[in-house]
C-alpha cells in the first residue's frame, strides 16, 4: 500500500513536469524561489512521514525506504529542471546535501508535534538533542571526516545556513 502511494506520487510529479507549458527559461526569479522552497518543504514533509512510518514504526530496513526517497528526489529534480531551469534544480539539491533539508524534517517534527512515545519523532524526542550526530555522513562536513565520525550540531546547522545561502545566490 505505502509503495502504491509512493509510486502514485512519483508519477504525478513525472505527468506534471511533461504538462507543464511553460519553458524553464521564461521562469521569474520569483518563481524559481517559489519552487525550490517548496520543494524542498515537500521533500523534507516527505522525509519525515517516511521514515516514521517505514523505519521506526513498521521497522523495516532503511534501504528500501531510502530507495523511493532517493526517487522522490530525483523526481523533483527533474520537475525543477524542467519547469525552472537547471539553477533550480541544483539549489534544491544544494540545499538537500547541506543538510537544510534535515532541518526542514525537524522542523516537520516541532510543527506536527505527534504523541509518539518514541516511535515518531517530535519537540521531545528527536536526533537533534544531542549535540553530536552521526548521520550526516553525505554532507560536505560529513565527507571530509571518517564514516563513523561525530559532527556537532552546530557545525551542520552552520553548514545549511551557508548551503541555503548559496542556493537562494544561485537563483538570483
Amino acid at each position: 500500500m505505502r509503495t502504491c502511494i509512493m509510486c502514485a506520487i512519483l508519477g504525478l510529479f513525472f505527468v506534471t513536469s511533461f504538462a507543464t507549458s511553460a519553458r524553464a527559461q521564461d521562469s521569474t526569479r520569483l518563481e524559481r524561489f517559489e519552487y525550490v522552497l517548496g520543494a524542498s518543504a515537500a521533500f523534507s514533509l516527505l522525509d519525515y512521514i517516511g521514515f516514521n512510518l517505514d523505519v521506526r514504526q513498521l521497522h523495516n530496513t532503511q534501504w528500501v525506504y531510502h530507495g523511493i526517497q532517493g526517487l522522490a528526489q530525483a523526481a523533483i529534480t527533474y520537475f525543477l529542471y524542467k519547469t525552472c531551469g537547471l539553477s533550480s534544480a541544483i539549489s534544491f539539491n544544494l540545499i538537500w546535501w547541506t543538510w537544510g533539508d534535515d532541518l526542514g524534517y525537524y522542523g516537520w517534527a516541532y510543527a506536527i508535534n505527534p504523541a509518539s512515545h518514541g516511535s515518531w519523532e517530535n519537540r521531545v524526542f528527536n536526533g537533534l538533542q544531542c549535540d553530536q550526530i552521526n548521520w550526516a555522513y553525505w554532507t560536505p562536513i560529513g565527507l571530509m571526516r571518517p564514516p563513523s565520525a561525530l559532527i556537532a550540531r552546530d557545525a551542520l546547522v552552520a553548514q545549511a545556513v551557508i548551503g541555503f545561502s548559496v542556493s537562494m545566490g544561485i537563483l538570483w
